[in-house]
């Protein structure tokens, strides 16, 4: 590139020889007769080096030399004095005004072209260092900056700390007025959150953090154009992209730097910048660190978004709580993973298992945790109600069913519309209350009591039994179309003493529970009691402990429970029972043996099959009940459900 040499003289000889020998060298020469001259000149062109004379009329060579320094144009431009005054006062004079060198005339034209080129190599050195140390200074910034963000990042212990550190870290590096996170970042939705943001305190978030804001069109395109854009997109009156008025209003913004953060899994993230103060040009170097500041978010967001989700995986696979449960065995936590899986469907779940292991919990359960746990919930105990009450109950009856019936009446399908309906021991429903049950199952519609007039319903069922459903359909007691219309998932609760720990995790917590309610002071069981906790088969599963610790709790004295409290408590539920299975004539015989037909001729058949038999007809005596029957039969309940699950030889 060529250089420019400004030449400022009033003698016409000098400017004339000046001027050719600097254009002979290669030079490109302007000149000015005099400092006003100078100053106007430099307004349109800004030369490389200045050659001055001193003594000129009007502004004198020391004054323009003062001017041009303190000008915005020539304050760094190398200026050289030419002048016949010799005097040292005068050199001196003018490198005090911060001239680079001082010839006196009259001057040899080779010396001036020497230095000039001598000067404007020093000057470009001098630019050149300066430009280094900018960048070296900018690059040690820009890496203080990161190092900045990721201690602010490291030292967090969640990642909401982690992200308002991050955004505290950048409101101060950037200088900005406002720095926030987007997420989820969906340009289609009704309405969008700002869940994180820090402003600085004259410039409020217009109080609409983690409050919904209506999607705007003009947000809309906004948030479109940074998804589709590979790095930051800026917005402002100095850019393409502008600032709708609907941002500018409700968040005071005058300009704004966006970039999208895309992780590997999940929907995307928007972080941002705004300066709320003035209209601002955000720089290639703040851009492209504000590009790094996201990435840098970006990494730690989905690395903190994954190790919540292990710890959440973990903390699932190890709940010793789950709603009203309470049980830490691999069994429950079999469980506690079905009902996480099952809660969110539309299907019906039945759910199985001996009386006392907690049907009803888990019914509530899966209410909770299904997106109707905002709709009303009902339990219809289809044991407690007569029969013929039983379709009223459930469907209502029209004015004039029957005699009494002086009103309409809505029944639980029509009070529980939306939400959740849960009908326990499904198993005891008459054949005709299954026909009916069946009708509202297939088609959401049913008819009250008295009424011709077909009504819908949207209800979710959960369905629970204590019997064995394909034992009641092969005796002819349970419909089986209805039973596989109530059956697309299973939940089989375990019984008590299949669950091994949980029986003293439970035991603790019914003692404390029931403690603190009594306002007893007791701390806990001894040894020995614990031992007998775990050895019993508890055939009234968690019910029946529930309410051993409660008696015991109330009528025991001392503050800890031990194993001769147990045992006296325990005995007296086992005479209990005896004396109810030793008084039902339709279980035992005078010999006190069950009535049970092993075979029908003397066909020798497979053992598998006649223990199948035998297993069968023991429960069907005992009206399903896998406890009775197993009493009966002089083996445990799990001996049953094993065998049960096995299929006979052919």
């Amino acid at each position: 590139m060529t250089n420019k040499i400004l030449i400022v003289d009033d003698e016409p000889n000098n400017l004339d020889v000046l001027r050719d020998c600097l254009y002979d060298a290669g030079f490109k020469v302007m000149v000015a007769k005099d400092g006003e001259k100078a100053l106007k000149r430099i307004a349109h062109t800004k030369p490389d080096l200045i050659l001055l004379d001193i003594i000129m009329p009007g502004m004198d060579g020391f004054e323009t030399c003062r001017r041009l320094k303190q000008n915005e144009v020539t304050k760094d431009t190398p200026i050289i004095f030419i002048t016949a005054k010799t005097e040292t006062v005068n050199k001196v004079k003018g490198l005090k005004m911060n001239a680079v060198d001082y010839i006196t005339k009259p001057f040899q034209p080779k010396e001036v072209i020497a230095r000039v080129n001598k000067h404007l190599t020093i000057h470009n050195l001098r630019k050149q260092l300066e430009v280094q140390n900018t960048q070296l200074q900018n690059y040690v910034y820009h890496l203080e900056s990161l190092a900045s963000l990721g201690k602010a990042i490291n030292g967090a212990k969640s990642m909401t700390e982690m992200m308002n550190n991050a955004l505290q870290v950048t409101l101060a590096v950037f200088n900005c007025d406002r720095a926030w996170l987007l997420y989820p970042c969906e340009p289609n939705v009704s309405s969008l959150q700002v869940p994180m943001e820090v402003t600085r305190a004259e410039y409020p978030g217009a109080n609409v953090l983690n409050t919904d804001i209506p999607m705007d069109p003009k947000i809309s395109k906004v948030m479109k154009t940074t998804l589709s854009a590979n790095g930051p997109v800026a917005f402002g009156p100095n850019y393409k992209n502008k600032i709708p008025s609907i941002i500018n209003e409700k968040f005071s913004v005058q300009s704004q730097l966006c970039l999208a953060i895309q992780p590997k899994t999940g929907k995307p993230w928007q972080f941002g910048i705004h300066q709320c103060s003035h209209a601002r040009i955000w720089t290639e170097t703040e851009i492209k660190l504000f590009q790094e500041f996201g990435q840098q978010i970006g990494v730690s967001l989905e690395l903190s978004i994954s190790v919540e989700e292990l710890q959440k995986t973990q903390e699932r696979l190890s709940r010793k709580f789950y709603h009203n449960f309470v049980g830490a065995s691999k069994l429950m936590q079999v469980i506690y993973q079905t009902i996480d899986d099952v809660a969110s469907s539309e299907a019906s779940i039945l759910i199985t298992g001996e009386s006392g292991t907690g049907k009803e919990l888990c019914a509530e359960a899966i209410y909770k945790e299904s997106k109707r746990a905002d709709k009303p919930f009902m339990i219809c105990n289809c044991a407690v109600i007569p029969a013929n009450l039983l379709e009223n109950h459930l469907f209502g009856h029209a004015k004039g069913a029957f005699t009494g019936a002086d009103d309409e009446q809505n029944g639980l399908v029509t009070q529980v519309n939306g939400g959740t309906l849960f009908l326990d021991e499904i198993g005891e429903l008459s054949l005709s209350m299954q026909s009916s049950l069946l009708r509202f199952v297939q088609t959401k519609t049913f008819h009250k009591v008295g009424s011709h007039k077909p009504e819908k319903a949207d209800v979710r069922l959960i369905y629970a039994t204590n019997r064995n459903l394909l034992i009641e359909i092969k005796a002819g007691r349970f419909r089986e179309d209805l039973y596989f219309r109530i059956n697309p998932v299973e939940i089989n609760l375990p019984a008590l003493c299949e669950r091994g720990q949980d029986i003293l995790l439970l035991a603790e917590f019914f003692l404390f529970k029931f403690a603190k309610q009594e306002q007893k002071d007791w701390r806990g069981f001894s040894h020995e009691a614990e031992k007998m906790l775990l050895k019993y088969e508890w055939p009234g599963n968690v019910r029946q402990l529930q309410g051993v610790i409660h008696s015991l709790v109330i009528l025991g004295k001392g503050n800890v429970i031990t194993v001769e409290m147990l045992k006296a408590k325990i005995s007296t539920d086992i005479k209990n029972e005896d004396s109810y299975f030793l008084s039902s004539g339709n279980l035992l015989n005078s010999d006190e043996k069950p009535n049970v037909i092993l075979t029908s001729n003397d066909v020798v058949r497979p053992l598998e099959e006649i223990e199948q038999e035998v297993i069968n007809k023991a429960i069907e005596c005992c009206n399903g009940s896998v406890v009775k029957a197993a009493k009966l039969l002089g083996i445990s309940r799990s001996t049953i459900y094993r065998k049960q699950q096995r299929k006979p030889s052919k």
